[in-house]
């Protein structure tokens, strides 16, 4: 049996340290951010700030987005029994039906017919009717408003900032999903917005005095970020 206070346990104990260290350091080096960008000369301008300047993609997203390009901030360190996608994958999986406290809401439902026939549903959280800010989520490729994600970020949005006026929140679920009727050929995809560019205008006209946000997750945050370059400052 090992001594730990003897020279040797103590060895051990000061190596086992080290190594840890040693191996916590490169987990976390290997979790570092690395954002593809294009160079300052090649890169998209956005605006054009006197005769000769200009402001470039990349001008706004070192100077917005520390936590992406910011080396000491840049990165995103998983929790380390879920080091890998595939584990996350298996763990979201098992957690994508959970109800808990966080995330145990109950959807009123509305279904919206698009102009080439196809059907989006709507699930509006905690009611239809009301008023204040509402925030309008998006999920990814095969998801809807049953994930755990999207129930728990609802009830965050509804009961967090009830102080504050609170949110309605919708959730957008895309043609097919969540128990969606398929009443058209055309599938959704990461690139189609047109459902939802027409759930927004339905949203707005029927809450005209109320500030509409949008969250995206995965898939969802693409369409959303191409909705809003299609649609500019309108």
């Amino acid at each position: 049996m090992l001594d730990f206070f003897s020279p040797a346990g103590v060895l051990g104990l000061v190596a086992l340290g080290m190594g840890g260290y040693y191996s916590c350091r490169r987990y976390i080096e290997g979790c570092r951010v690395k954002v593809i960008v294009a160079d300052a000369k090649t890169s998209l301008i956005v605006r054009q700030t006197t005769d000769t300047g200009t402001v470039t993609l990349r001008d706004i997203l070192y100077a917005e987005c520390p936590s992406l390009t910011d080396p000491r901030q840049a990165l995103m360190v998983p929790t380390p029994y879920l080091a890998t996608g595939l584990l996350q994958t298996i763990y979201a999986t098992m957690r994508v039906r959970l109800y808990d406290r966080n995330s145990d809401v109950t959807y009123e439902r509305n279904m919206f017919v698009m102009k080439d026939g196809a059907t989006v549903s709507l699930d509006w959280y905690p009611s239809i009717e009301g008023k204040g800010p509402i925030a309008l989520l998006l999920s990814g490729v095969g998801g809807s408003s049953q994930e755990h994600h999207i129930r728990a970020m609802a009830k965050s949005l509804v009961t967090r900032f009830k102080g504050g006026g609170g949110f309605r929140v919708v959730v957008v679920n895309h043609r097919g999903t969540a128990r969606t009727p398929i009443t058209s050929p055309r599938p959704y995809d990461s690139g189609f917005t047109d459902d939802l560019r027409t759930v927004v205008g339905h949203v707005r006209a029927a809450n005209a005095d109320s500030k509409l946000i949008g969250i995206g997750f995965s898939m969802g945050a693409n369409v959303l970020t191409k909705y809003i370059g299609e649609e500019g400052a309108s």
